[in-house]
Protein backbone atom coordinates (compact mmCIF):
# COMPACT_ATOMS: atom_id res chain seq x y z
CA UNK A 1 0.00 0.00 0.00
CA UNK A 2 1.27 3.47 -0.90
CA UNK A 3 2.38 5.69 1.94
CA UNK A 4 -0.11 8.29 3.11
CA UNK A 5 -3.14 8.78 5.28
CA UNK A 6 -5.35 6.45 3.26
CA UNK A 7 -4.92 3.78 0.58
CA UNK A 8 -5.31 4.82 -3.05
CA UNK A 9 -7.78 2.82 -5.11
CA UNK A 10 -6.48 4.25 -8.38
CA UNK A 11 -3.84 2.07 -10.01
CA UNK A 12 -2.00 3.50 -13.01
CA UNK A 13 -0.13 0.79 -14.88
CA UNK A 14 3.24 1.36 -16.50
CA UNK A 15 2.67 2.92 -19.95
CA UNK A 16 3.39 0.41 -22.70
CA UNK A 17 5.69 2.74 -24.61
CA UNK A 18 7.83 3.21 -21.51
CA UNK A 19 8.06 -0.49 -20.77
CA UNK A 20 8.70 -1.50 -24.39
CA UNK A 21 11.60 0.84 -25.05
CA UNK A 22 12.94 3.15 -22.34
CA UNK A 23 13.41 6.60 -23.79
CA UNK A 24 15.11 9.84 -22.88
CA UNK A 25 11.72 11.47 -23.56
CA UNK A 26 10.11 9.86 -20.54
CA UNK A 27 8.23 12.96 -19.43
CA UNK A 28 6.68 13.33 -22.91
CA UNK A 29 5.54 9.70 -22.94
CA UNK A 30 4.05 9.97 -19.46
CA UNK A 31 2.37 13.26 -20.31
CA UNK A 32 0.77 11.74 -23.42
CA UNK A 33 -0.26 8.65 -21.42
CA UNK A 34 -2.08 10.68 -18.76
CA UNK A 35 -3.65 12.94 -21.38
CA UNK A 36 -5.10 9.86 -23.11
CA UNK A 37 -6.55 8.64 -19.80
CA UNK A 38 -8.13 12.04 -19.24
CA UNK A 39 -9.51 12.25 -22.79
CA UNK A 40 -11.13 8.80 -22.74
CA UNK A 41 -12.71 9.40 -19.32
CA UNK A 42 -10.70 6.75 -17.46
CA UNK A 43 -9.64 9.52 -15.08
CA UNK A 44 -12.99 11.05 -14.21
CA UNK A 45 -13.38 14.60 -12.82
CA UNK A 46 -12.61 14.70 -9.12
CA UNK A 47 -10.51 11.52 -9.16
CA UNK A 48 -7.67 11.71 -6.66
CA UNK A 49 -4.32 10.91 -8.26
CA UNK A 50 -1.45 9.01 -6.64
CA UNK A 51 1.38 11.15 -5.36
CA UNK A 52 4.33 11.87 -7.61
CA UNK A 53 6.50 9.81 -5.25
CA UNK A 54 4.17 6.80 -5.58
CA UNK A 55 4.01 7.03 -9.36
CA UNK A 56 7.76 7.50 -9.68
CA UNK A 57 8.33 4.30 -7.70
CA UNK A 58 5.69 2.39 -9.65
CA UNK A 59 6.90 3.51 -13.06
CA UNK A 60 10.62 3.32 -12.28
CA UNK A 61 11.37 6.93 -13.18
CA UNK A 62 12.76 9.89 -11.31
CA UNK A 63 10.28 11.78 -9.16
CA UNK A 64 11.33 14.98 -10.89
CA UNK A 65 10.09 13.51 -14.18
CA UNK A 66 6.61 12.90 -12.74
CA UNK A 67 6.65 16.35 -11.10
CA UNK A 68 7.35 17.89 -14.52
CA UNK A 69 4.39 16.03 -16.02
CA UNK A 70 2.05 17.05 -13.17
CA UNK A 71 3.17 20.68 -13.39
CA UNK A 72 2.37 20.70 -17.12
CA UNK A 73 -1.06 19.14 -16.57
CA UNK A 74 -1.80 21.65 -13.82
CA UNK A 75 -0.69 24.54 -16.04
CA UNK A 76 -3.13 23.37 -18.72
CA UNK A 77 -5.94 23.08 -16.19
CA UNK A 78 -6.24 19.28 -16.47
CA UNK A 79 -5.52 18.62 -12.79
CA UNK A 80 -5.70 20.65 -9.59
CA UNK A 81 -2.75 20.55 -7.17
CA UNK A 82 -2.99 21.72 -3.58
CA UNK A 83 -0.13 21.51 -1.14
CA UNK A 84 -0.89 18.93 1.52
CA UNK A 85 -4.06 17.75 -0.25
CA UNK A 86 -2.58 15.98 -3.27
CA UNK A 87 -3.70 16.20 -6.88
CA UNK A 88 -7.15 15.59 -8.35
CA UNK A 89 -8.55 15.58 -11.88
CA UNK A 90 -10.09 18.98 -12.67
CA UNK A 91 -13.90 19.07 -12.52
CA UNK A 92 -14.09 20.44 -16.07
CA UNK A 93 -11.99 19.13 -18.94
CA UNK A 94 -10.05 22.11 -20.42
CA UNK A 95 -10.91 21.12 -23.99
CA UNK A 96 -14.60 21.53 -23.23
CA UNK A 97 -13.98 25.25 -22.80
CA UNK A 98 -13.13 25.61 -26.48
CA UNK A 99 -15.19 22.78 -28.00
CA UNK A 100 -18.62 23.72 -29.30
CA UNK A 101 -21.49 23.34 -26.85
CA UNK A 102 -24.83 22.18 -28.25
CA UNK A 103 -26.77 22.98 -25.09
CA UNK A 104 -26.72 26.76 -25.46
CA UNK A 105 -25.74 29.51 -23.05
CA UNK A 106 -27.68 32.17 -21.26
CA UNK A 107 -27.13 35.57 -22.84
CA UNK A 108 -24.98 38.01 -20.95
CA UNK A 109 -27.10 40.72 -19.34
CA UNK A 110 -25.99 44.27 -19.99
CA UNK A 111 -25.85 46.62 -17.03
CA UNK A 112 -27.72 49.30 -18.96
CA UNK A 113 -29.72 49.61 -22.16
CA UNK A 114 -28.32 51.44 -25.21
CA UNK A 115 -29.80 54.80 -26.14
CA UNK A 116 -29.85 56.51 -29.57
CA UNK A 117 -27.24 59.11 -30.35
CA UNK A 118 -26.87 61.50 -33.27
CA UNK A 119 -23.14 61.06 -33.81
CA UNK A 120 -20.38 58.68 -32.68
CA UNK A 121 -17.80 59.65 -30.11
CA UNK A 122 -14.54 60.91 -31.56
CA UNK A 123 -11.38 59.99 -29.72
CA UNK A 124 -7.92 59.07 -31.02
CA UNK A 125 -7.33 55.36 -31.41
CA UNK A 126 -4.39 53.64 -29.77
CA UNK A 127 -2.45 50.62 -30.96
CA UNK A 128 -2.99 47.37 -29.06
CA UNK A 129 0.16 46.39 -27.18
CA UNK A 130 1.34 43.77 -24.77
CA UNK A 131 2.41 44.91 -21.32
CA UNK A 132 0.46 48.20 -21.40
CA UNK A 133 -2.37 48.46 -18.83
CA UNK A 134 -5.16 48.18 -19.93
CA UNK A 135 -4.76 48.15 -23.69
CA UNK A 136 -3.28 44.63 -23.64
CA UNK A 137 -5.98 42.86 -25.65
CA UNK A 138 -3.49 40.61 -27.41
CA UNK A 139 -2.29 37.07 -26.89
CA UNK A 140 0.74 36.92 -24.60
CA UNK A 141 3.67 35.87 -26.86
CA UNK A 142 5.69 34.70 -23.85
CA UNK A 143 3.34 31.72 -23.48
CA UNK A 144 4.45 30.24 -26.81
CA UNK A 145 6.78 27.27 -26.69
CA UNK A 146 9.11 28.46 -29.39
CA UNK A 147 10.66 25.05 -29.99
CA UNK A 148 7.32 23.99 -31.47
CA UNK A 149 7.24 26.98 -33.80
CA UNK A 150 10.64 26.34 -35.32
CA UNK A 151 10.67 25.70 -39.04
CA UNK A 152 9.83 22.09 -39.76
CA UNK A 153 11.71 20.10 -42.38
CA UNK A 154 8.78 20.27 -44.80
CA UNK A 155 8.56 24.04 -44.22
CA UNK A 156 12.21 24.45 -45.18
CA UNK A 157 11.70 22.23 -48.20
CA UNK A 158 8.81 24.47 -49.22
CA UNK A 159 11.12 27.46 -49.76
CA UNK A 160 11.33 26.53 -53.44
CA UNK A 161 7.55 26.14 -53.73
CA UNK A 162 4.79 28.65 -54.28
CA UNK A 163 1.68 28.25 -52.17
CA UNK A 164 -1.58 27.38 -53.96
CA UNK A 165 -3.82 30.43 -54.10
CA UNK A 166 -6.32 28.86 -51.68
CA UNK A 167 -3.50 27.94 -49.30
CA UNK A 168 -1.38 24.90 -48.52
CA UNK A 169 -3.58 21.78 -48.75
CA UNK A 170 -2.09 20.13 -45.65
CA UNK A 171 -2.73 23.27 -43.57
CA UNK A 172 -6.30 23.55 -44.85
CA UNK A 173 -6.92 19.93 -43.94
CA UNK A 174 -5.58 20.54 -40.42
CA UNK A 175 -7.77 23.65 -40.05
CA UNK A 176 -10.85 21.72 -41.21
CA UNK A 177 -10.16 19.03 -38.61
CA UNK A 178 -9.67 21.61 -35.87
CA UNK A 179 -12.83 23.65 -36.46
CA UNK A 180 -14.90 20.52 -36.97
CA UNK A 181 -13.99 19.48 -33.43
CA UNK A 182 -13.87 22.83 -31.66
CA UNK A 183 -16.46 24.95 -33.51
CA UNK A 184 -18.88 22.23 -34.66
CA UNK A 185 -18.42 23.08 -38.36
CA UNK A 186 -18.66 20.24 -40.86
CA UNK A 187 -16.29 21.12 -43.67
CA UNK A 188 -13.46 19.67 -45.73
CA UNK A 189 -10.27 20.95 -47.29
CA UNK A 190 -12.03 22.44 -50.36
CA UNK A 191 -14.12 24.70 -48.15
CA UNK A 192 -11.08 26.39 -46.54
CA UNK A 193 -9.19 29.38 -47.88
CA UNK A 194 -6.05 30.55 -46.06
CA UNK A 195 -5.92 34.31 -45.48
CA UNK A 196 -3.83 36.92 -43.70
CA UNK A 197 -6.50 37.39 -41.04
CA UNK A 198 -9.99 38.81 -40.52
CA UNK A 199 -9.35 42.12 -42.27
CA UNK A 200 -8.10 40.23 -45.31
CA UNK A 201 -11.46 38.47 -45.60
CA UNK A 202 -13.35 41.74 -45.09
CA UNK A 203 -11.26 43.32 -47.84
CA UNK A 204 -12.46 40.61 -50.22
CA UNK A 205 -16.09 41.27 -49.22
CA UNK A 206 -15.61 44.98 -49.91
CA UNK A 207 -14.41 44.15 -53.44
CA UNK A 208 -17.13 41.55 -54.05
CA UNK A 209 -20.06 43.85 -53.19
CA UNK A 210 -21.77 45.56 -56.11
CA UNK A 211 -22.15 49.34 -56.31
CA UNK A 212 -25.68 49.44 -54.88
CA UNK A 213 -25.10 46.75 -52.24
CA UNK A 214 -24.82 47.65 -48.57
CA UNK A 215 -22.90 45.92 -45.77
CA UNK A 216 -24.41 45.83 -42.27
CA UNK A 217 -22.13 46.17 -39.26
CA UNK A 218 -22.64 45.86 -35.51
CA UNK A 219 -22.89 49.15 -33.65
CA UNK A 220 -20.82 49.38 -31.51
CA UNK A 221 -18.52 47.12 -33.44
CA UNK A 222 -15.21 46.47 -35.12
CA UNK A 223 -14.05 49.95 -36.10
CA UNK A 224 -11.59 48.75 -38.74
CA UNK A 225 -14.42 47.06 -40.66
CA UNK A 226 -16.40 50.29 -40.99
CA UNK A 227 -13.30 52.18 -42.02
CA UNK A 228 -12.40 49.62 -44.70
CA UNK A 229 -15.85 49.51 -46.29
CA UNK A 230 -16.19 53.27 -46.34
CA UNK A 231 -12.75 53.69 -47.93
CA UNK A 232 -13.82 51.36 -50.75
CA UNK A 233 -17.00 53.36 -51.29
CA UNK A 234 -19.44 50.77 -49.93
CA UNK A 235 -22.60 51.80 -48.15
CA UNK A 236 -22.50 50.90 -44.45
CA UNK A 237 -25.60 50.17 -42.38
CA UNK A 238 -25.13 50.35 -38.59
CA UNK A 239 -27.28 47.86 -36.67
CA UNK A 240 -27.69 48.22 -32.91
CA UNK A 241 -26.45 45.58 -30.49
CA UNK A 242 -28.36 44.77 -27.31
CA UNK A 243 -27.94 42.18 -24.54
CA UNK A 244 -28.69 39.31 -26.97
CA UNK A 245 -26.32 40.49 -29.69
CA UNK A 246 -26.99 42.01 -33.10
CA UNK A 247 -30.68 42.90 -33.56
CA UNK A 248 -31.87 40.88 -36.58
CA UNK A 249 -35.28 42.60 -36.61
CA UNK A 250 -33.63 45.98 -37.04
CA UNK A 251 -31.43 44.53 -39.78
CA UNK A 252 -34.53 43.38 -41.69
CA UNK A 253 -35.78 46.99 -41.94
CA UNK A 254 -32.99 47.91 -44.38
CA UNK A 255 -33.03 47.19 -48.12
CA UNK A 256 -30.17 46.15 -50.41
CA UNK A 257 -28.09 44.71 -47.57
CA UNK A 258 -26.08 41.92 -49.20
CA UNK A 259 -23.86 40.98 -46.23
CA UNK A 260 -23.60 41.48 -42.49
CA UNK A 261 -20.47 41.28 -40.35
CA UNK A 262 -20.94 39.98 -36.81
CA UNK A 263 -18.87 38.77 -33.83
CA UNK A 264 -21.29 36.37 -32.11
CA UNK A 265 -18.91 34.47 -29.80
CA UNK A 266 -17.68 37.51 -27.80
CA UNK A 267 -19.03 40.66 -29.37
CA UNK A 268 -16.38 43.24 -30.16
CA UNK A 269 -16.22 45.31 -28.00
CA UNK A 270 -19.07 44.59 -25.53
CA UNK A 271 -18.25 40.91 -24.91
CA UNK A 272 -21.88 39.75 -25.39
CA UNK A 273 -22.57 36.19 -26.55
CA UNK A 274 -25.24 36.22 -29.27
CA UNK A 275 -28.29 34.15 -28.29
CA UNK A 276 -29.34 31.05 -30.21
CA UNK A 277 -32.58 32.78 -31.22
CA UNK A 278 -30.66 35.69 -32.75
CA UNK A 279 -28.37 33.29 -34.62
CA UNK A 280 -31.34 31.49 -36.11
CA UNK A 281 -33.05 34.77 -36.98
CA UNK A 282 -29.88 35.94 -38.73
CA UNK A 283 -29.75 32.75 -40.82
CA UNK A 284 -33.42 33.16 -41.76
CA UNK A 285 -32.75 36.77 -42.80
CA UNK A 286 -29.80 35.75 -45.00
CA UNK A 287 -31.81 33.05 -46.76
CA UNK A 288 -34.80 35.33 -47.35
CA UNK A 289 -32.64 38.20 -48.68
CA UNK A 290 -30.14 36.14 -50.70
CA UNK A 291 -27.47 37.64 -48.45
CA UNK A 292 -24.40 36.40 -46.58
CA UNK A 293 -23.28 36.43 -42.96
CA UNK A 294 -19.60 37.14 -42.35
CA UNK A 295 -19.03 35.39 -39.02
CA UNK A 296 -15.95 36.78 -37.29
CA UNK A 297 -15.12 34.15 -34.65
CA UNK A 298 -13.61 36.77 -32.34
CA UNK A 299 -12.31 35.43 -28.99
CA UNK A 300 -14.15 32.09 -29.23
CA UNK A 301 -11.02 30.24 -28.05
CA UNK A 302 -11.08 31.73 -24.55
CA UNK A 303 -14.02 30.69 -22.36
CA UNK A 304 -13.70 30.59 -18.59
CA UNK A 305 -16.95 29.04 -17.34
CA UNK A 306 -18.40 26.71 -19.97
CA UNK A 307 -18.06 25.75 -23.61
CA UNK A 308 -19.01 28.31 -26.29
CA UNK A 309 -22.09 27.99 -28.44
CA UNK A 310 -21.52 26.34 -31.83
CA UNK A 311 -20.58 28.77 -34.56
CA UNK A 312 -23.42 30.18 -36.68
CA UNK A 313 -21.74 28.32 -39.55
CA UNK A 314 -22.42 25.05 -37.69
CA UNK A 315 -26.16 25.82 -37.92
CA UNK A 316 -26.00 26.93 -41.56
CA UNK A 317 -28.02 24.58 -43.77
CA UNK A 318 -28.18 26.92 -46.79
CA UNK A 319 -24.46 27.79 -47.12
CA UNK A 320 -25.04 31.44 -46.25
CA UNK A 321 -22.21 31.93 -43.73
CA UNK A 322 -18.63 32.91 -44.50
CA UNK A 323 -16.84 31.89 -41.30
CA UNK A 324 -13.45 33.50 -40.65
CA UNK A 325 -10.86 32.94 -37.94
CA UNK A 326 -7.32 34.04 -37.21
CA UNK A 327 -4.18 32.67 -35.59
CA UNK A 328 -3.04 36.24 -34.91
CA UNK A 329 -5.21 36.44 -31.78
CA UNK A 330 -4.16 33.06 -30.41
CA UNK A 331 -0.44 32.80 -31.29
CA UNK A 332 0.97 36.29 -31.90
CA UNK A 333 -0.29 39.37 -33.71
CA UNK A 334 2.57 39.61 -36.21
CA UNK A 335 1.89 36.16 -37.66
CA UNK A 336 -0.70 37.48 -40.17
CA UNK A 337 -2.30 34.13 -40.86
CA UNK A 338 -5.97 33.26 -40.77
CA UNK A 339 -8.58 31.25 -42.65
CA UNK A 340 -12.12 31.38 -44.00
CA UNK A 341 -14.76 28.71 -44.58
CA UNK A 342 -16.20 30.10 -47.79
CA UNK A 343 -19.66 29.36 -49.26
CA UNK A 344 -19.35 27.47 -52.53
CA UNK A 345 -20.98 30.33 -54.50
CA UNK A 346 -18.17 32.70 -53.41
CA UNK A 347 -15.22 30.32 -53.36
CA UNK A 348 -13.97 30.67 -56.95
CA UNK A 349 -14.30 34.46 -56.80
CA UNK A 350 -12.35 34.56 -53.52
CA UNK A 351 -9.51 32.41 -54.86
CA UNK A 352 -9.34 34.39 -58.13
CA UNK A 353 -9.11 37.59 -56.10
CA UNK A 354 -6.22 36.17 -54.07
CA UNK A 355 -4.46 35.16 -57.28
CA UNK A 356 -4.96 38.55 -58.90
CA UNK A 357 -3.80 40.54 -55.86
CA UNK A 358 -0.90 38.23 -54.96
CA UNK A 359 -1.99 38.25 -51.31
CA UNK A 360 -1.72 34.53 -50.53
CA UNK A 361 0.23 34.13 -47.24
CA UNK A 362 3.79 32.77 -47.46
CA UNK A 363 4.25 29.01 -47.64
CA UNK A 364 6.78 28.84 -44.78
CA UNK A 365 4.38 30.41 -42.29
CA UNK A 366 1.62 28.10 -43.52
CA UNK A 367 3.70 24.94 -43.12
CA UNK A 368 4.93 26.02 -39.68
CA UNK A 369 1.40 26.57 -38.38
CA UNK A 370 0.30 23.33 -40.00
CA UNK A 371 2.93 21.47 -37.98
CA UNK A 372 1.75 23.27 -34.84
CA UNK A 373 -1.79 22.04 -35.50
CA UNK A 374 -1.24 18.43 -36.51
CA UNK A 375 1.07 17.62 -33.59
CA UNK A 376 -1.40 18.91 -31.00
CA UNK A 377 0.73 21.88 -29.98
CA UNK A 378 -1.99 24.39 -30.85
CA UNK A 379 -4.66 22.81 -28.62
CA UNK A 380 -2.09 22.48 -25.84
CA UNK A 381 -1.15 26.14 -26.22
CA UNK A 382 -4.82 27.15 -26.04
CA UNK A 383 -5.24 25.20 -22.80
CA UNK A 384 -2.23 26.91 -21.25
CA UNK A 385 -3.27 30.35 -22.51
CA UNK A 386 -6.86 29.98 -21.34
CA UNK A 387 -5.72 28.88 -17.91
CA UNK A 388 -3.24 31.79 -17.66
CA UNK A 389 -5.68 34.44 -18.90
CA UNK A 390 -8.40 33.22 -16.53
CA UNK A 391 -6.01 33.50 -13.59
CA UNK A 392 -5.03 37.03 -14.64
CA UNK A 393 -8.68 38.00 -15.10
CA UNK A 394 -9.56 36.63 -11.66
CA UNK A 395 -6.69 38.54 -10.07
CA UNK A 396 -7.80 41.77 -11.71
CA UNK A 397 -11.46 41.31 -10.77
CA UNK A 398 -10.45 40.56 -7.19
CA UNK A 399 -8.47 43.80 -7.00
CA UNK A 400 -11.28 45.85 -8.56
CA UNK A 401 -13.69 44.45 -5.98
CA UNK A 402 -12.00 46.83 -3.52
CA UNK A 403 -14.36 49.47 -4.92
CA UNK A 404 -17.91 48.09 -4.43
CA UNK A 405 -19.50 50.40 -7.01
CA UNK A 406 -17.51 49.06 -9.95
CA UNK A 407 -19.66 47.20 -12.51
CA UNK A 408 -18.19 45.00 -15.26
CA UNK A 409 -19.59 42.80 -18.03
CA UNK A 410 -18.26 40.55 -20.78
CA UNK A 411 -15.78 38.91 -18.40
CA UNK A 412 -16.99 35.34 -19.08
CA UNK A 413 -14.63 34.95 -22.04
CA UNK A 414 -12.15 36.74 -24.28
CA UNK A 415 -9.15 38.95 -23.56
CA UNK A 416 -10.97 41.95 -22.09
CA UNK A 417 -14.10 43.06 -20.28
CA UNK A 418 -16.02 46.33 -19.99
CA UNK A 419 -15.89 48.58 -16.92
CA UNK A 420 -19.01 50.75 -16.75
CA UNK A 421 -18.57 54.27 -15.43
CA UNK A 422 -20.82 56.05 -12.90
CA UNK A 423 -23.70 58.13 -14.21
CA UNK A 424 -22.57 61.57 -15.29
CA UNK A 425 -18.89 60.62 -15.74
CA UNK A 426 -17.42 61.50 -19.14
CA UNK A 427 -15.49 58.78 -20.96
CA UNK A 428 -13.02 61.34 -22.30
CA UNK A 429 -12.37 62.83 -18.87
CA UNK A 430 -12.00 59.41 -17.26
CA UNK A 431 -9.58 58.18 -19.95
CA UNK A 432 -7.52 61.37 -19.70
CA UNK A 433 -7.31 61.08 -15.92
CA UNK A 434 -6.21 57.45 -16.32
CA UNK A 435 -3.64 58.45 -18.95
CA UNK A 436 -2.07 60.90 -16.55
CA UNK A 437 -1.60 57.98 -14.14
CA UNK A 438 -0.01 55.72 -16.79
CA UNK A 439 -3.08 53.73 -17.90
CA UNK A 440 -4.27 53.46 -21.51
CA UNK A 441 -8.03 52.94 -21.84
CA UNK A 442 -10.37 52.74 -24.82
CA UNK A 443 -13.90 54.11 -24.35
CA UNK A 444 -16.98 52.31 -25.66
CA UNK A 445 -17.82 55.48 -27.59
CA UNK A 446 -14.78 54.89 -29.78
CA UNK A 447 -16.56 51.88 -31.30
CA UNK A 448 -19.99 53.53 -31.75
CA UNK A 449 -21.23 55.20 -34.92
CA UNK A 450 -25.01 55.74 -35.05
CA UNK A 451 -25.83 54.39 -31.60
CA UNK A 452 -24.11 54.70 -28.26
CA UNK A 453 -24.03 53.07 -24.87
CA UNK A 454 -23.66 54.49 -21.37
CA UNK A 455 -20.10 55.46 -20.55
CA UNK A 456 -17.69 52.56 -20.24
CA UNK A 457 -14.10 51.57 -21.00
CA UNK A 458 -12.38 48.39 -22.18
CA UNK A 459 -10.07 46.63 -19.75
CA UNK A 460 -7.55 44.34 -21.46
CA UNK A 461 -5.60 42.01 -19.20
CA UNK A 462 -4.33 39.00 -21.18
CA UNK A 463 -0.84 40.29 -21.99
CA UNK A 464 -0.04 41.71 -18.54
CA UNK A 465 2.07 40.17 -15.80
CA UNK A 466 0.66 39.63 -12.31
CA UNK A 467 2.81 42.49 -11.05
CA UNK A 468 1.47 44.84 -13.72
CA UNK A 469 -2.11 43.83 -12.90
CA UNK A 470 -1.58 44.40 -9.16
CA UNK A 471 -0.13 47.87 -9.64
CA UNK A 472 -2.44 49.01 -12.45
CA UNK A 473 -5.59 47.77 -10.69
CA UNK A 474 -4.79 49.93 -7.68
CA UNK A 475 -4.34 52.97 -9.92
CA UNK A 476 -7.60 52.21 -11.76
CA UNK A 477 -9.51 52.01 -8.47
CA UNK A 478 -8.05 55.36 -7.42
CA UNK A 479 -8.97 56.96 -10.76
CA UNK A 480 -12.49 55.57 -10.46
CA UNK A 481 -12.91 56.92 -6.93
CA UNK A 482 -11.60 60.32 -7.97
CA UNK A 483 -14.14 60.42 -10.82
CA UNK A 484 -17.21 59.80 -8.66
CA UNK A 485 -19.62 62.75 -8.51
CA UNK A 486 -19.02 64.68 -5.32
Amino acid sequence: MARGKQPLALDLALPFELSAKPSARKHQLLYAFLQDLLACGHLAPGTRLPSTRTLAQRWGVARGTVELVFEQLALEGCILRRQGAGSVVAPLRPDTLIAANDQGLATLPCPREPVPCASPASMPEVRLQTGVPFIARLADPTLLEQRHLQLAADALAAITESAPHAGDASLRKAIATHIRLYRGIECDVEDIVVTQGIRHTLHFISQWLEKDDAIALEDPGYSWAARMFEQTGRRVICVAVDQAGLDAEQLARHDNVRAVHTTPAHQAPLGICMSVQRRQALLAWAQARDAYIVEDDYDSEYNYACAPLPAIKALDQQDRVLFCGSFNKTLFSGLRLGFAVVPRTLRARFIDWLAATGQTPGIIAQRTVRQYLVHGHYERHLRIARQTYQRRRDLLLERLAAEPGMTVSGEQSGLHFVLWLPDGVSEQAFCERARQRGLVLQPIGLFCRKHTWPAGVLIGYAALTDEQIEAAAQVLVEVYRASLPR
